[in-house]
């Protein structure tokens, strides 16, 4: 899963460094006569991502386990859309305990094979790689991926939910799969509301 990760972000930073020297070449008067200027994309799933630019806060609650007492947190949340309007990029500082975190992520939609897909790295933990279907009659993605425990040495079977309930509300909802009964534990429950500037 780190390898696809580092993959992602490899292919992401190489086509940044690429846009740069296209960005230069086309200063050129004779090459940006001869060359079209990037469209973004304007189908629904790519609006859909970009409608959600903009600061985000999360109110949110995490579950260790089944027997623990859930621990509240507050989160905010930074989206812009990046590479010609192709990906999302989100950049997320959350409060545990008093610790602040932050983690980034990028979300595109493959529209090949009709997915979303989406990278995360944090501070503290193995970066992850998902993709998953879009339900349009729930508004949300599912998207399941394995994420390392660092403490075990074992990978996790893991479900991601979120679903678009406005334009001013999401919501984010992990879920880890038990390996031996199969029942998803919600582990992370995130409400978004767009911050008013």
């Amino acid at each position: 899963m780190k390898m696809i990760l580092l993959a992602v972000l490899s292919s992401w930073g190489t086509a940044q460094l690429a846009q740069g020297q296209q960005l230069a070449m086309l200063a050129s008067p004779q090459v940006s006569a001869v060359v079209p200027a990037a469209t973004p994309p304007t189908d629904e799933f790519h609006q859909l991502l970009a409608r959600s630019s903009g600061v985000w806060t999360g109110q949110a609650t995490m579950t260790f386990s089944p027997t623990a007492p859930p621990l509240a947190s507050t989160s905010s949340l930074t989206n812009s859309m990046v590479m010609g309007g192709q990906f999302q990029l989100s950049e997320i500082t959350y409060n545990i305990n008093g610790q602040e975190m932050h983690g980034v992520r990028v979300t595109g939609y493959d529209a090949r094979k009709k997915i979303f897909t989406r990278a995360m790295i944090q501070d503290g933990g193995n970066g992850v790689a998902m993709e998953g279907p879009y339900d349009p009659a729930t508004k949300s993605t599912t998207m399941r991926y394995q994420q390392l425990n660092n403490t075990t040495g074992q990978y996790s079977n893991m479900k991601e939910v979120y679903t678009f309930i406005d334009e001013n509300t999401e919501l984010l909802e992990i879920y880890r799969v038990d390996a031996k009964t199969n029942k998803e534990l919600k582990i992370l429950n995130v409400k978004w509301t767009r911050s008013r500037q």
